[in-house]
């Protein structure tokens, strides 16, 4: 026998299951745009609901501007928001568009603060009150605007145009109005001190945006959050202007919000994307678990590579049923269920194929390895932050456990 590489039959089928499981590299691609394709479904279903109710809603800071003086190129004087305390109260329903299900909301906004007044005594000063949101087709009804101690006037537009007459140093107003949004809703700081406070019958808020609440609850029904933002916090420095900055969303350079999203508790399409990103391990996996057990059981006949390439297939499908099944249930129910019948059919497979019912602990061996490999899996999709820290461990017990089992394997004999 010459000497060198031998290419006895183990590393003939080696090869060949490496073969194949570039072939099935193919129907992975597939996965990710079948994935892509639904989860377009479901932004497509989202705009159509969109179009008849409104877009996530930003509440903008109100702007209070004077004609004052004799100054006739430049009459109007905008006044700086001294006080400014924003209250919304949003209500939540779930609206269906064909089997997608999209969160929308009814906000009740009460805005209420001063304004600071620099020119002293006022008389028939002509005021412009005015406040703006992000997508105006969500009101429900016309605002409701109080400067001083008048009482709320109803007007159909966001301005509200008022003689007054006052020598104080500072201006109250009051902003009252109804609003729809759907999935969001941020609010811009710009007083001197902005209180915010944002209550809803959401289980599941995502408080997002510059600054993370001071105080927070959140139950079964519903969360309240609250914050106060100095002014000084909400100016961008000059480090915050670079294009890499990610914090900073609004369209004013200066200005940061906060917000609030009703997050339904698990995206199915994100963790559906995530799991067939370890569609290859699972299959590679799979593979060696089979060509360790097919070298080293003297009972278990060769298996074929067609018959590979179907436990690849069956693996695979594993992605389709989760998917499919993650529109109408619960995620975790889904990969339940999509656990079962495709760890199901492989180990029936196996035990009534394979090994012609002559092993049944090599059928038992491979569900045990199966069922772990998919506990891994769910571990790493929803414990992203350590997913790193226990996927290394757990391959190294892998590892581990193949080079235990081809301990007394002769890689160079010829059969």
């Amino acid at each position: 026998m010459s000497e060198g590489v031998i290419f006895n039959n183990k590393l003939k089928k080696f090869y060949v299951i490496l073969f194949s499981l570039v072939i099935l590299l193919i129907p992975i691609a597939f996965l990710f745009g079948i994935i892509s394709d639904r989860e377009s479904y479901k932004d497509e279903a989202v705009k159509n609901i969109e179009k008849s109710w409104a877009k996530s809603q930003v509440l903008n800071a109100p702007e209070m501007v004077l004609t004052v003086g004799k100054d006739k190129k430049n009459p109007k004087k905008e006044l700086s928001l001294g006080n400014y305390n924003v209250d919304v109260n949003i209500k939540t329903e779930i609206r269906k568009k064909g089997i997608f299900k999209v969160p929308v909301y009814t906000a009740d906004v009460v805005m209420k603060g001063d304004f600071k007044n620099p020119y002293g005594e006022l008389k028939n000063a002509k005021s412009e009150l005015q406040f703006d949101v992000s997508d105006s087709k969500g009101f429900i009804e016309a605002p409701k605007f109080k400067i001083g101690s008048e009482s709320f006037r109803t007007v159909d537009d966001n301005v509200y145009v008022k003689s007054l007459n006052t020598n104080s140093d500072r201006i109250p107003f009051e902003i009252q109005y109804k609003l729809r949004g759907l999935n969001k809703l941020s609010v811009e700081p710009s007083g001197t001190i902005s209180k915010i406070s944002i209550n809803g019958n959401w289980k599941d808020p995502s408080f997002e945006g510059n600054f993370l609440p001071e105080k927070r609850t959140v139950t079964k029904k519903d969360f309240s959050a609250t914050w106060s933002i100095p002014k000084i916090a909400t100016i961008k420095s000059d480090d915050d202007n670079s294009q890499d900055n990610q914090y900073y969303v609004s369209d004013d350079d200066r200005i940061a919000k906060v917000s609030v999203s009703l997050l339904t508790p698990v995206d199915n399409y994100r963790m559906a994307t995530r799991s067939v990103k370890y569609a290859f391990l699972f299959l590679l996996l799979t593979f060696v678990a089979y060509f360790v057990f097919e070298i080293t059981a003297e009972k278990n006949k060769p298996i074929h590579p067609i018959q590979y390439l179907l436990i690849g297939g069956a693996l695979l499908i594993f992605y389709l049923l989760l998917t499919s099944m993650s529109e109408f249930l619960p995620f975790v129910l889904a990969y339940i269920i999509a656990v079962f019948f495709t760890v199901g059919l492989i180990s029936l497979y196996t035990y009534f194929v394979l090994t012609k019912r002559e092993n049944p602990k090599f059928t038992a061996i491979i569900t045990g390895v199966m069922l772990l490999l998919y506990a891994f899996l769910y571990t790493l999709l929803v414990i992203q932050d350590l997913s790193l820290l226990i996927g290394s461990l757990i391959l190294f017990v892998i590892i581990a456990a193949i080079m235990y089992a081809t301990r007394n394997v002769e890689w160079y004999d010829v059969h």
